[in-house]
């Protein structure tokens, strides 16, 4: 039987942040890199390298933003959320997983909307999202980022930035 998880607005907004994720992956290593090949086949110049980034970025944001927005306030969103919160069942069926897979008398495990790999890939890209973010427009405005904060602090942005990409 085929269940339908998503409903096309979550599917929208899932495709956006896909793209979204990937097109800054490569242009954040570009970057990072700039005589890789992967930075020749983004753009020859760092200034077109830079520039989409931070359109991506900005996708990103926004989307984060609108999920943000519709998970307060409609129906749907509410649902959606509720349905990806961790609950106790969520760690029994970890444990039941890993039974499963290391007997061959175990029964799997079976699970509602979202089992516990959606839920925690969920909550790893909120996480992920808002420390990205917040790293990444401290970078781009460190200049007035700067006249609250000492030099340091972005130099630890870039630093987080860059692991939190690796992850």
């Amino acid at each position: 039987r085929w269940f339908i998880r998503m409903q096309l607005i979550d599917r929208i907004q899932h495709v956006g942040l896909a793209l979204s994720f990937i097109y800054l992956s490569i242009t954040g290593f570009a970057l990072k890199f700039p005589n890789s090949w992967l930075a020749l086949g983004v753009g020859s110049s760092e200034e077109v390298r830079r520039t989409g980034h931070r359109v991506a970025a900005v996708v990103m944001l926004a989307l984060a933003v609108f999920h943000t927005v519709y998970v307060i306030f409609t129906r749907n969103g509410r649902q959606l959320l509720g349905d990806l919160l961790p609950r106790k069942k969520d760690f029994l069926d970890t444990w039941d997983a890993a039974c499963y897979l290391l007997s061959a008398n175990a029964a799997k495990p079976k699970f509602g909307r979202f089992g516990y790999p959606e839920k925690a890939e969920y909550w790893a890209v909120v996480w992920g999202t808002i420390l990205m973010g917040l790293t990444g427009l401290a970078i781009w405005f460190k200049m007035g980022v700067t006249e609250w904060v000492p030099r340091w602090v972005i130099d630890v942005a870039v630093t987080i930035h860059y692991y939190e990409a690796i992850l």
